[in-house]
């Protein structure tokens, strides 16, 4: 049997940051594959996993949540078939920010899946600063919280006030799951642990509910081998962040040199890249969104 963890987390919590650290702690000794799921038609976090990590089987699962009818046929044939072929010890299913997980238990228990892996554990990330935000945003957010065998409060090096009220919050979702403050996403493997007695109890409480289909946010892709300045980055990033609560990609410069993007609401943060070679991508969620809009502003600052 195969150990299938599960992490998931709202918009920028910190999910492919924790998953890049378990995979530099287990990857030399144990066998994995990841998959990636994303609600857009592409998705941009495998990169990053790879430009630190290589000793891993990356399965991307895009344009909808793992968890929604559409894509149940998809994600059963994906699991069976690295399963076949890589044959790993343990499987990483990185959510979509946006997947409403409550259905984990019934994903786990289709056909083809439930004689080949046993749920080891159902991870869930918040991001300290914008907890609140984020849970007030959209149900499928507290589902993420109610379903978890461990919580972590990440990002807590950029919250001023204490953790109480968060962690009261979290304790009235999900009274089961430990929580693990952190920043950074630093959160070794042993201290995930999950007794065999507890695992699931939290997802088992929702057995027979369906998880919400899409959400009324927009996942938008823009590629492009046009290349912006780094003024004209700045007023993009400052002028997207006013209606997309998240933003993150890959972006070549002017000036030759290609830089990551992640930005959660109005936090930006920019950093240089050395080993990705290939088009600026770039994916923003947005309430009305739509991709030529996003396109529009994007050129609109290529002349700054």
């Amino acid at each position: 049997m195969v150990y299938f963890n599960l992490i998931t987390g709202f918009l920028g919590s910190g999910k492919t940051t924790l998953l890049s650290n378990l995979l530099s702690e287990l990857s030399s000794g144990k066998r994995i594959a990841v998959i990636q799921n994303e609600f857009a038609p592409s998705g941009v976090d495998g990169k990053e996993l790879q430009q630190s990590n290589e000793d891993f089987k990356l399965v991307e699962i895009n344009n909808g949540s793992v968890f929604c009818v559409c894509q149940l046929g998809n994600f059963e044939r994906n699991m069976q078939k690295v399963i076949a072929e890589y044959q790993p010890e343990i499987i990483f299913l990185e959510a979509s920010g946006l997947a409403d997980p409550i259905s984990v238990i019934e994903l786990l228990q289709s056909p083809g899946l439930k004689d080949k892996i046993v749920l080891d554990k159902i991870i869930s990330l918040v991001d300290a600063s914008n907890f609140f935000k984020g849970l007030n945003m959209l149900v499928r957010f507290r589902h993420q919280i109610m379903v978890a065998d461990k919580l972590i409060i990440n990002k807590i090096d950029l919250l001023d006030e204490d953790l109480s009220e968060i962690n009261k919050a979290l304790k009235q979702l999900n009274p089961y799951a430990e929580i693990l403050p952190t920043s950074f996403a630093k959160v070794d493997w042993k201290a995930l642990a999950v007794n065999e007695i507890d695992k699931g109890n939290a997802a088992k409480r929702y057995l027979g509910q369906e998880s919400e289909g899409r959400p009324d946010i927009n996942a938008c892709v823009l590629r492009t081998h046009d290349k912006i300045s780094e003024v004209g980055l700045t007023e993009f990033l400052k002028e997207l962040t006013k209606t997309c609560p998240r933003i993150k990609g890959y972006l070549n410069l002017s000036d030759g040199s290609v830089v990551s993007i992640h930005c959660v609401y109005e936090n930006i943060e920019i950093k240089n890249l050395e080993k990705y070679v290939g088009p600026s991508e770039l994916i923003a969620f947005g309430h009305g969104l739509t991709v030529s809009e996003l396109r529009k502003i994007f050129k609109k600052h290529l002349i700054n």
